[in-house]
């Protein structure tokens, strides 16, 4: 059987949800990490000229849900029934609509796009952080079990807690009023699985 392999840029952003996975399944994989100036002369040699893609079984999946969800079902972080991954993949819907919401204030903040960042935070990140974090906190409190679901983590948890974390880099203290989601980052990195990932793998 030919190797695991999924390339992504050398950064956490939406490729990271999938690497945790692999590594909560203990799938041996090549981690391609591709520098992004290298990127314009790799980017024709891709399937969609896009990253992730995860080469396995001989297959290539591309886009990051479908490669979410693929090795979410592999390692049994999916749901436990078709409601429960109805409600994992509300959520990280949910998490994809906060992301392109706040996006035009958050790469401008990251340097990537032009803007004030200080006028685009007022617009695009303070009102939706007030709408869409009730949210999640809503579905830890529904759950019961400290994460979106009843039966426990599912790669939905690796998703918000993985943008939640990226957006704090560029707004220190937002989550002050969300003591819940503090706790549900924290709670994230004690996975026994993935504690040692957590603990050594690169943040930016």
């Amino acid at each position: 059987m030919a190797p695991v392999k999924y390339t992504y840029f050398d950064v956490r952003g939406i490729g990271e949800t999938a690497r945790i996975l692999l590594k909560y399944g203990k799938i041996d994989f090549e981690d391609v990490r591709i520098k992004k100036e290298d990127w314009p002369e790799i980017k024709p040699t891709t399937p969609t000229g896009k990253l992730p893609f995860l080469e396995i079984d001989d297959q290539i999946v591309v886009e990051s849900y479908a490669i979410n969800r693929l090795l979410a079902r592999r390692v049994g972080l999916a749901g436990k029934d078709e409601f429960e991954q109805a409600r994992v993949d509300a959520v990280a819907d949910i998490n994809k609509d906060f992301y392109y919401m706040v996006a035009p204030w958050f790469y401008a903040a990251k340097g990537n796009l032009p803007g004030d960042p200080a006028e685009l935070k007022v617009k695009h990140f303070d009102n939706n952080a007030a709408t869409f974090l009730p949210l999640f906190v809503k579905y830890l409190k529904e759950s019961g079990s400290g994460f979106v679901v009843k039966s426990g983590v599912t790669w939905a948890d690796f998703v918000v807690t993985e943008f939640l974390l990226s957006l704090s880099e560029q707004a220190p203290g937002f989550l002050e009023d969300y003591p819940e989601l503090q706790e549900y980052l924290a709670r994230i990195r004690t996975i026994p699985e993935l504690k040692d990932y957590y603990a050594t793998r690169k943040e930016e």
